[in-house]
């Protein structure tokens, strides 16, 4: 895996609609393991309460924040939290930063959070991210050019009311060039991804551009979808996670009152992915869009190195982002094409593809 990329703070929300995971996870297991990321993404997992949960990131800022995420929780009433992250607006920033001061933080990462005070205290930390600055410039620039209102177009009262809407409000032809433009493979590898673009036309299995595959997806979503209840589109085009019905998982109130009483163990692991696989056998596995990252000869069969003691029935969610690795599914695991298909379109965000495997 190329670790240009992943260094820093790269994510801070992402584009993971973790439902998916979340319904897939077992109750009260002895063991999970996940991919940090922005944290947003492993958060919900506790609700499940395992009794183990192990964390894996090559950047120690994201494992910093999911802490940050989680001790929140622990320590601030819902809407504390809410607005503690960033999903709730409020005057000022004094309120952030007391609530701050709740948090019983390890001494390096209260010193890594206090150097960024200036960026987090007024908006909170769901827009911290790099990845989470470069879409949002992406959607101011998109209705600069254009001259687009879409504001209205995330007012709507239902999906009804936004295809009427639609018709005036939103131009395919025109969005398709604008991703030509500014959404190609040359501006996601110069000003995001360092070269290590997984849809970049050396690394893709895809057969459409970067360019072409994310106008085809996003004209889908605004078309088809009811666009108030998408949290990623919110993030690009109204440079917030403004309405509530698009609150992604970690903003679930039953879920919260289940992780703040929690009695999960947590593990952190900043080592390289396919070692820790090899380790140690987990209950469910939540291995983000890894493996979209990776060469053939690193992913093609890690399958057989895992501990042969993984119970039957265990669960391995991957996604893929326009490159899908080859790797032998071989017995004891399976997959099953139509269910991946399935929870592709249930994924809000709809940029990944699925591959759940299950233990026979």
């Amino acid at each position: 895996m190329s670790e240009k990329y992943f260094h820093g703070l790269n994510y801070s929300l992402a584009n993971e609609d973790t439902w998916v995971e979340y319904r897939l996870a077992p109750e009260n297991a002895n063991s999970f393991f996940a991919v940090c990321g922005s944290g947003s993404r492993v958060i919900p997992l506790l609700a499940k309460n395992p009794k183990h949960l192990h964390i894996v990131d090559l950047s120690e800022a994201q494992l910093k924040l999911f802490r940050l995420r989680h001790e929140a929780i622990k320590k601030c009433s819902y809407n504390d939290y809410l607005f503690f992250l960033g999903y709730l607006d409020t005057n000022g920033n004094s309120k952030r930063i007391e609530l701050m001061k709740k948090l019983e933080l390890s001494i390096e990462d209260r010193a890594f959070w206090q150097q960024f005070e200036k960026d987090w205290g007024p908006r909170g930390f769901i827009y911290l991210g790099r990845w989470e600055s470069h879409f949002m410039k992406l959607g101011k620039l998109f209705q600069k050019l254009t001259w687009s209102k879409l504001t209205p177009y995330f007012e709507t009262k239902d999906i009804q009311e936004q295809k009427k809407l639609s018709k005036t409000k939103w131009s395919p032809k025109l969005f398709d060039l604008y991703c030509k433009i500014v959404m190609n493979e040359y501006v996601a590898n110069k000003l995001l991804y360092k070269g290590s673009f997984a849809g970049s036309k050396n690394n893709k299995t895809m057969q459409l551009s970067a360019a072409e595959y994310v106008s085809q997806e996003f004209n889908d979503l605004f078309q088809n979808t009811w666009v108030k209840g998408n949290y990623f589109l919110q993030l690009i085009f109204l440079n917030k996670v403004k309405f509530k019905e698009a609150f992604p998982a970690e903003c679930d109130e039953e879920l919260f009152n289940k992780i703040k009483s929690s009695s999960t163990q947590i593990h952190f692991h900043q080592k390289n992915l396919l070692e820790l696989l090899k380790e140690t056998p987990h209950d469910f596995y939540s291995l983000s869009d890894t493996f979209s990252y990776m060469s053939d000869a690193e992913v093609s069969n890690f399958l057989s190195s895992l501990p042969p003691s993984i119970l039957s029935k265990t669960k391995m969610v991957i996604r893929t982002f326009m490159r899908k690795p080859s790797f032998v599914i071989s017995s004891p695991w399976v997959t099953d094409k139509e269910i991946n298909l399935k929870l592709a379109k249930e994924d809000c965000t709809r940029m990944y593809e699925f591959s759940v495997l299950e233990k026979l």
